[in-house]
């Protein structure tokens, strides 16, 4: 071998040398990448899992806010309801017949009423009894049509009868 065909094979082996480094490297560079990806998608579905609990408790947390308000406006209007029913006071104005009458410290202006007891307890209706008809001592509830009486019945007149 000349000093030509020795300087050409060292050449040679130096870039088969250099070829085999580079592809040494690629190949640690590519299981690299394919290591990052790898770990790149672990942590893609950890911050998947963890948006979907996240959204699952903001989903709770509404729901509770919901629940809350929903509770707070119960609250109110059992407080209201509380508060008109604290204007009434229980009468027995005819013996075993009771009525929620209109408290005179609570009248401000209002004409003296009476309410059906069961209508304002059982239905949270206002419903004021009504006097009229032939027998004025009989209030009426308009809602559940319940008769109180407020004064004794009227004596029925007795009609004469054609021997009488």
């Amino acid at each position: 071998m000349d000093l030509m065909g020795i300087f050409s094979a060292v050449t040679q082996s130096a870039s088969a040398y250099k070829t085999a480094v580079e592809t040494l490297d690629e190949a640690k560079v590519s299981a690299a990448t394919n290591e990052l990806q790898i770990q790149l998608m672990h942590l893609g579905a950890e911050v998947i899992a963890m948006q979907n609990k996240s959204l699952e408790s903001t989903e709770r947390e509404r729901s509770l806010l919901r629940s809350n308000d929903d509770l707070t406006d119960r609250v109110r209007e059992l407080e209201k309801r509380i508060a008109e029913r604290g204007r009434y006071e229980l009468v027995e104005e005819y013996p075993g017949v009771f009525t929620l009458r209109l408290k005179e410290s609570c009248q401000n202006g209002e004409p003296m009423h009476h309410l059906c007891p069961h209508c304002m307890d059982n239905g949270s209706v206002k419903s004021i009894l009504q006097f009229g008809g032939g027998d004025k001592g009989l209030g009426s509830c308009r809602a559940c049509k319940a008769l109180y009486r407020f004064l004794p019945p009227k004596p029925q007149r007795r009609t004469r009868g054609a021997f009488g």
